[in-house]
């Protein structure tokens, strides 16, 4: 999914949240209620669909990501028992052959990743009588191949089925244009609240504009109020991780006494909050960060 797109779902989710906490005004307009379901399940589905897009695109990404790292971990294990036979015996030319640092190995391309791999097994073999002395095993060569061969198998094959990528943009495109669609009768709507309603059309004025910030000063402003009062929880706890559910990413805060959190950096991606109080019931949902963009978040603890 494009950026742009990314930042829009973020406005649709901002609005729609901020409407359902608003029935007591919405409901006086019958035609509302139709616009307004049809809005959210097209919101479900297109959080379906980009999912389905981006396991898509990523899937060979991340298992290349995590054999790569296997690789040069493995890479380097090695490297450091030669480089103590070497150093201890002298033996200059080997030396030469088989030091390597990690973030040399991380910088080099694919190609030159999997030739490396090859000439490091190739050097190592003959000597590995004398190296495993200095605790080399040979299931660390035997994984050395292996780890090898699945890169290579990885790094050259094509990343996602075309067609099928194909098919899930243009079903996002579909999805994206009847959000919108409903969106603008929406506004038709709302609209007549702006004398009788003035807070809630400002507000709802407020989150269906796309923001963006000139610089990237902050990722994520979250806010955690009671869902009756609309006061601020402060010391709340806040979870933000991948959607994935990966650990590579993750932010635990509490709310200030405002009931705000700020995340100044986080990579562009789809996260999923938890947040949680004492009693009040613990709230999960899910956004997009996008580089440029403050994405914000209101959460609505109910007790």
């Amino acid at each position: 999914m494009q950026d742009r797109l990314r930042t829009k779902l973020n406005m649709y989710v901002l609005v729609k949240d901020f409407l359902l906490a608003s029935e007591t005004i919405t409901a006086k307009w019958a035609a509302f209620a139709a616009l307004f379901a049809g809005f959210a399940e097209t919101i479900t589905e297109i959080f379906s669909v980009a999912a389905q897009q981006q396991e898509d695109k990523s899937g060979v990404t991340k298992t290349k990501a995590q054999v790569k790292a296997s690789l040069i971990e493995n890479m380097v294990t090695i490297s450091e028992k030669c480089v103590a036979y070497a150093t201890v015996e002298e033996k200059l030319d080997f030396l030469a052959l088989t030091k390597f640092m990690k973030s040399d190995l991380q910088r080099l391309a694919d190609a030159d990743l999997i030739k490396t791999a090859e000439s490091l097994h190739k050097n190592v073999l003959p000597k590995f009588d004398d190296v495993k002395v200095y605790e080399l095993k040979q299931a660390e060569l035997t994984e050395l191949l292996e780890l090898k061969n699945q890169f290579l198998t990885i790094y050259t094959r094509p990343a996602g089925d075309i067609e099928n990528s194909a098919k899930l943009t243009a079903r996002l495109d579909l999805l994206f244009k009847g959000a919108d669609a409903a969106l603008e009768k929406m506004d038709a709507i709302l609209q007549l609240s702006r004398v009788s309603a003035p807070d809630f059309y400002e507000e709802y004025t407020r989150r269906r504009t796309i923001g963006k910030t000139a610089t990237r000063t902050r990722a994520l402003q979250l806010w955690v109020v009671d869902d009756v009062t609309g006061l601020p929880v402060a010391k709340a706890k806040v979870k933000v991780r991948f959607k994935s559910g990966t650990e590579l990413a993750k932010v635990v805060r509490s709310t200030g006494g405002k009931g705000g959190m700020i995340v100044a950096s986080l990579d562009a991606a789809e996260y999923e909050y938890e947040v949680s109080y004492g009693g009040y019931v613990t709230s999960t949902g899910s956004f997009f960060v996008n580089d440029g963009v403050m994405t914000e978040v209101v959460v609505r603890l109910k007790k």
